[in-house]
This record gives C-alpha cells, sequence and structure tokens, in this order.
C-alpha cells in the first residue's frame, strides 16, 4: 500500500515537471505548430461559413465539482462566443454538484435558454451524464465535449460545414491538439475513418458529431464498465452496427492537459485499462467465431493500457508460399496465385533476401482477416541488420509515388501517435514479405501493365484494393529482416506509368491527413489546405465494418 502511495506521489511529481517543462521551454516543433494553428485558424474562416442551424447540435458535457470550476468557465465562454443566435443548444448534466462556487455558476449558465441543465442527486460518473445528457438532448446531432476541455473559436460552423459537406453522416470525428494553460501542442492529424486502427487506438476521440437517435437506438453511455472510453465505445457500436464515420481534418478541440487528466497520464485513471478491455470485448462478443479470439495487451507497449484483439490459437487459415528476388518474372507470381486461388488459399510472397522475425504472423493474418474481411493484402516492418527501416506501409503521394514516411527511423521508433505499433489501414503495402488474398492477386495481374515488376506491385495491388472498396493492411507482427531496400529498385518509368493511370488516387487522405506534409513525413504542411479534399470527408467504405 505504502509502495502504491509513493508510486502515485512520483508520478504526480514527475507530471508537474514535465507540464512546467513543456510550458517553460517549448520544443521547436511546438513553437512552429503555435504559428501554424494560427495561419490555419485564419485561412479556414474561407471555408467554415455555414451559419449554425437551430436544432443541428446539441453540445453534452457531464460535470462535476472535482474538476477546476475555471476549465468550465473558459468553455462556456468558447461555446457562447460562436453561438451568439442560440441555434446550438447545451446540455449540462450537474453530477450532483455541491460546493457553493459551482452551484452559483451553473445557475448563472441556466440564464441561457439555449443551456440545459440536468440534475442528478449523486455523482453518476461520465457514462451515466452522458446518457442522461443524451435522453435529454433535443437536437439532430450530439458532440460530447469534457467539461475541463477547449473547442476552437470556428468549431460549431466546421463541424456543421462538415455534416453539410459529408451529407449529414450518422458519425463525423475531427482532429484536436492538446492544452496546458492558454499553450496549444501535439497535434493529432488523424488518418480518416480506419475501422482496423480503430481496434487499436481510440483516435476518433476528440470532437464527435453523433447522430443522436442512432446513439439511443444503439444503447449510446449504457455501460458503466466503459467510464473512462465513452467515445470509444460510442463509436465501436457504430461500428459493430455496420456504420461508417465521415471525418472533418482539422483541429477544433484541445484535450485539456492538468494533474487529473488522463490527456497528461492514462494512469491518472486507475480504470482506464478495464474501460479500454470493455470496450474492445464489446467488438469480439459481437462477432462470429469470437470465441477464438480474446483481449490482450499489446507487446509493443506492455504495461501501458494499450489493448488489441489477438488470436486464441495458431489459426486455421492456409497460406502457399512463393519466394522469389526483385527481377522474378510476375506470371511466375501469377501461375502460384491461379494454383492458390483454386483453393482459396492466401499467397504468401517473401524475397529470397528476407528473414521473418513473426513467428506468429500466420496466427495474425487470421485474426485480422476475420475482423475485418474486406482485407486482400497485409504487409509489416522490414528493416535491416542496422535496425533501420525500410519499409512500414506506404501512401500514395506521400514521399514519392508510393512511399513510407517512416523510411530511416530506427526500428525502435512508435512512430507517429504509436503508429508503427499499431495495426492499420495503408495505400500499399511492399511485396518483400506480404501475404495477400490469392483470387485478387489474379484478378489484379489481369488488370495491371504487362510491364509491372515485383518491387512496385504492392502499388498497382493497392490502387486496385481502392477501386473495389477492398482493404490493404499494415501490421507490426508482421516484421522482417532484409538489407535489399525494395524502395530503391522501384523503376521510375513505371511509377510514371502508375501515376498516369491513376492520378485520381494520389495523394490518399483516407489514411494520411491533408494537414501533413508529402515530401516529409509526418511533418506540418501548408495551413491553407481544403478540407474537402478527396478521401477526406466522406466515409472509405460506407457500411463496411
Amino acid at each position: 500500500m505504502i509502495g502504491q502511495i509513493k508510486g502515485q506521489m512520483a508520478r504526480k511529481l514527475k507530471g508537474a515537471i514535465r507540464r512546467q517543462t513543456d510550458r517553460l521551454f517549448p520544443t521547436r516543433e511546438t513553437q512552429e505548430y503555435r504559428k501554424w494553428i494560427a495561419h490555419r485558424v485564419a485561412a479556414r474562416q474561407a471555408f467554415y461559413t455555414q451559419p449554425l442551424q437551430p436544432g443541428l447540435l446539441s453540445v453534452m458535457t457531464a460535470v462535476w465539482d472535482g474538476s477546476p470550476l475555471r476549465y468550465l468557465k473558459q468553455l462556456a465562454q468558447a461555446i457562447s462566443a460562436q453561438n451568439e443566435n442560440g441555434a446550438c443548444e447545451w446540455v449540462i448534466a450537474d453530477n450532483g454538484c455541491s460546493k457553493r462556487a459551482w452551484r452559483k455558476y451553473l445557475v448563472e449558465l441556466s440564464a441561457y435558454q439555449w443551456v440545459k441543465i440536468v440534475r442528478s442527486e449523486k455523482n453518476i460518473g461520465i457514462i451515466g451524464g452522458l446518457r442522461l445528457c443524451l435522453k435529454h438532448a433535443r437536437a439532430r446531432y450530439v458532440l460530447p465535449v469534457d467539461a475541463d476541455d477547449w473547442i476552437y473559436p470556428d468549431a460549431l460552423k466546421a463541424v456543421t460545414w462538415a455534416l453539410k459537406n459529408a451529407h449529414y453522416p450518422a458519425l463525423l470525428f475531427t482532429d484536436e491538439d492538446k492544452i496546458a494553460g492558454k499553450q496549444h501542442y501535439q497535434p493529432y492529424m488523424k488518418p480518416g475513418w480506419d475501422p482496423v486502427l480503430l481496434l487499436n487506438s481510440a483516435y476518433i476521440a476528440h470532437l464527435a458529431a453523433v447522430d443522436r437517435e442512432k446513439a439511443l437506438e444503439l444503447g449510446a453511455y449504457d455501460d458503466p464498465a466503459t467510464e473512462a472510453s465513452p467515445d470509444w465505445d460510442l463509436f465501436v457500436r457504430f461500428l459493430i452496427a455496420g456504420v461508417a464515420a465521415a471525418h472533418l481534418p482539422d483541429i477544433v478541440y484541445s484535450w485539456r492537459v492538468h494533474a487529473q487528466s488522463t490527456a497528461d497520464d492514462a494512469a491518472a485513471k486507475s480504470y482506464v485499462g478495464r474501460s479500454q478491455i470493455a470496450v474492445l470485448q464489446r467488438h469480439v462478443d459481437a462477432m462470429p467465431g469470437g470465441e477464438d479470439l480474446e483481449v490482450r495487451n499489446s507487446p509493443f507497449l506492455a504495461g501501458g493500457p494499450h489493448w488489441g484483439i489477438l488470436s486464441r490459437s495458431a489459426g486455421t487459415r492456409s497460406f502457399r508460399p512463393i519466394r522469389f528476388l526483385p527481377g522474378t518474372n510476375l506470371e511466375t507470381v501469377a501461375e502460384a496465385a491461379r494454383l492458390a486461388a483454386q483453393h482459396g488459399d492466401f499467397l504468401q510472397l517473401i524475397s529470397g533476401d528476407v528473414e521473418i522475425e513473426s513467428a506468429d504472423w500466420q496466427s495474425e493474418v487470421t485474426t485480422l482477416t476475420q475482423l475485418h474481411p474486406d482485407i486482400v493484402m497485409i504487409g509489416g516492418r522490414i528493416h535491416n541488420r542496422k535496425g533501420t527501416i525500410t519499409s512500414a506501409g506506404q501512401y500514395f503521394g506521400v514521399c514519392g509515388i508510393c512511399g513510407c514516411p517512416y523510411r530511416g527511423r530506427p526500428l525502435e521508433h512508435p512512430g507517429y501517435f504509436a503508429q508503427l505499433w499499431k495495426r492499420r489501414s495503408v495505400s500499399a503495402v511492399n511485396t518483400q514479405f506480404a501475404v495477400i488474398d490469392a483470387r485478387f492477386l489474379v484478378e489484379t495481374l489481369s488488370n495491371i501493365p504487362v510491364s509491372a515488376s515485383l518491387p512496385f506491385l504492392g502499388a498497382w495491388i493497392g490502387a486496385e484494393a481502392w477501386r473495389r472498396r477492398k482493404r490493404v493492411v499494415y501490421s507490426p507482427f508482421l516484421s522482417a529482416m532484409s538489407d535489399t531496400d525494395w524502395e530503391q529498385l522501384f523503376p521510375t518509368a513505371e511509377q510514371e506509368l502508375f501515376l498516369q493511370r491513376n492520378r485520381d488516387l494520389i495523394p490518399d487522405h483516407r489514411f494520411y491527413s491533408p494537414a501533413l506534409s508529402l515530401t516529409k513525413g509526418f511533418a506540418l504542411g501548408d495551413a491553407a489546405y481544403d478540407p474537402a479534399c478527396p478521401g477526406c470527408a466522406t466515409p472509405f467504405s460506407e457500411g463496411v465494418p
């Protein structure tokens, strides 16, 4: 018990030092971001001109008096400043607040006609409070906002614009950053709707716009076991129902960093891990054959609250391996694919110079294709003997015609928001070590140029998958070592031909934000980008889980 208390005190002290350091000595990246977001907010005034519509938006906030009141006041100022005509409703769940200052301020807020305060005599938690808000909201969409967080001055207009631009989807999410005091930092320019990443990361949290009636139908906020993960649980419920989300690739929400916030330390709430497990277990329980799957702590983020769905067995899917050299004729690959397709097998592509490091890659492929039936190809992380990454998922138009923004990073690098350690959808994967649906490969080979090469085959497969609404996935559980850098073997003429045939797919902003640089992986891009670019605002695969 004493050791536990000491551990908590040490963690709080480290957090306080970290927050002070971030405030007093901002990094170069933070300083650049603060300039960038100021330019971005100014530039997007040309896009977000849609006036707020009465009956469209209800902000929902659960409050309790154990949180700093000043943060709620700052949030109220941010909402009221952009809601002058009262078109947006704000539903506040008073979670048994008893402190005089809190009670007084809630009375002041209730003077606004567009504010609705619903009181519970006892603290029913985040989930209970949001459920109470949901029942009393009246607008078409609800927007859950934490009482200690903040929204940008144009957030409501931006969401209104995005909903209209995406033809009023059932679900929409935005990008976010963090805020400490008045300082913004650590922006998360998110990928678009990606069910694969969603089952490994609550990346969709903050800000969400959710169809209220659909949320009620799906039982949103009715499970106390998901207390620390309300947004993630909500989106997983929609995923189970086969509903895709739209994405607004713009930062309109700031997640507050303070001593009691998980924005600073997930361990600030002891029940975070249990909540995350409950969210993923809901998805497992809803799946046919879910008894073969289990929720486990990620081996790449061991000890922390990071979870994934893994198989209990070695895998039942059959694979037909084919070893080759970079110059192997594609007809040889086609012959192996036709043979594998007769038996409904997957084809394992592996270059002769590759050493496979993942002993359980077959189980991983079986798990992923069970979780996401639209997958046609899976690849992983390839590094050389020096421990340098040469390939880890590729994106059209990023770092070349079809490049990997992680090239040159050390093997132990976690990636952008730990995405190197998480499964995720990508444009293409390296054929140096990959697994592909044999039937899909046979069909693809009949549609691509006869001059196509084996090193660049992954790009052709990725383009065909996109056009046929299929999925290509990167998994860190498929890992291999090779000193041959296949991206150096991409023929220039073939890349130009690929560009001519697939110009409409480049750049691919489904899974790589338009706010990010196309030449320097995950660096800030042009602050004047168009949020309505192809692949941004509309779901990647409407209705496909």
